[in-house]
């Protein structure tokens, strides 16, 4: 979807909600940060939600500038997100299938065939259904296999809604300990001449109220310091609400992440499967028996590593941008 396509399509009815919820606190107008908005998307190729989540309403020209847009992102994602192998990683079937060193995760799908299914809630009498395709952890469910009646019945409806099961990750103690969610760790990295280097991480922890801990989903993103593998600062919502702990009451500062070397190695290697896309945004669990990737993301969003971080990663972006001779992003 292009940026003009986002524009026609966006909520604007919700968005000036926002602004004059904002308004009560800064007192700007409503009406003067919806012109705002509108400029910002003639000039830094930003949406709605980048107003919000970059918090342009009280930047400077000289800092917006340095943020990535979604309009810097289609732009960029021409060059270091090819679109001919969307399938390759979108399909999470596929993944299952090109990533298994690292899923380390059974899965069934519908094909499989009734049998198969059977058995897999046989050996796994909690597991997770989830679209074969789609973004932000919508429509992932936990599912008791003790609670379908038919079998037959509930693959066929998987098949009709295009989804499939996988195992249920159980999570390390001390991460398990920041949320009851499923909390997992974006790793984004950058591959090129059979190179591979870990460019940014942050944490996203659950609110609880779901497994999923996605930012979109009401989890909090917190930045991860890459060098002493812990976490930096308070965590931040989707709406850039902060706060310094997490639903448990932990404090996100300082906090070590388990395995995080072996992270690094783990989504570097990955990196090397396929170097048509050079920019890949890792979701990674840390489970009890060590790290694995729940999914790859090509072309990842920049919201959650950008909002946490305080500050706009576009020089981060370019540099990406050089090294595969791209232009770069003005």
């Amino acid at each position: 979807m292009g940026l003009l396509q986002y524009a026609r399509t966006a909520n604007y009815k919700r968005f000036y909600g926002d602004l004059k919820e904002i308004s009560k606190k800064n007192h700007k107008p409503a009406w003067l940060m919806f012109a705002d908005a509108g400029i910002c998307f003639l000039k830094y190729r930003s949406g709605l939600q980048d107003y919000l989540n970059f918090k342009f309403y009280e930047k400077s020209a000289a800092e917006r500038a340095t943020y990535v847009t979604t309009g810097d992102e289609y732009y960029a994602y021409q060059y270091l997100a090819g679109i001919e192998y969307a399938e390759f990683f979108s399909d999470k079937i596929n993944f299952h299938k090109n990533f298994a060193k690292y899923a380390k995760r059974e899965y069934c799908a519908p094909d499989d065939g009734l049998e198969a299914f059977e058995a897999f809630c046989e050996r796994h009498p909690s597991f997770v259904k989830k679209p074969r395709f789609g973004l932000g952890g919508g429509g992932v469910v936990k599912v008791d296999a003790a609670d379908i009646a038919d079998k037959a019945a509930y693959l066929e409806q998987m098949r009709a809604n295009d989804e499939f099961v996988e195992e249920l990750v159980v999570q390390d103690p001390r991460w398990e300990a920041l949320s009851p969610s499923t909390n997992t760790l974006r790793v984004m990295t950058f591959a090129h001449n059979d190179q591979s280097r870990v460019v940014m991480a942050v944490a996203r922890v659950g609110s609880g109220a779901s497994i999923m801990d996605n930012f979109h989903q009401g989890g909090m993103g917190v930045l991860i310091d890459m060098d002493r593998g812990c976490l930096v600062g308070n965590g931040f919502d989707k709406k850039v609400n902060e706060s310094p702990t997490s639903v448990t009451g932990v404090v996100f500062d300082g906090y070590p992440i388990p395995y995080w070397d072996e992270v690094k190695e783990m989504v570097c290697e990955a990196a090397l499967v396929n170097q048509g896309v050079n920019l890949i945004g890792w979701d990674v669990a840390l489970s009890v028996d060590g790290p694995l990737i729940i999914e790859a993301n090509r072309g990842p969003g920049w919201d959650v590593t950008q909002v946490p971080a305080k500050h706009g990663q576009k020089a981060l972006l370019n540099e990406m941008l050089r090294e595969v001779g791209a232009p770069e992003r003005p």
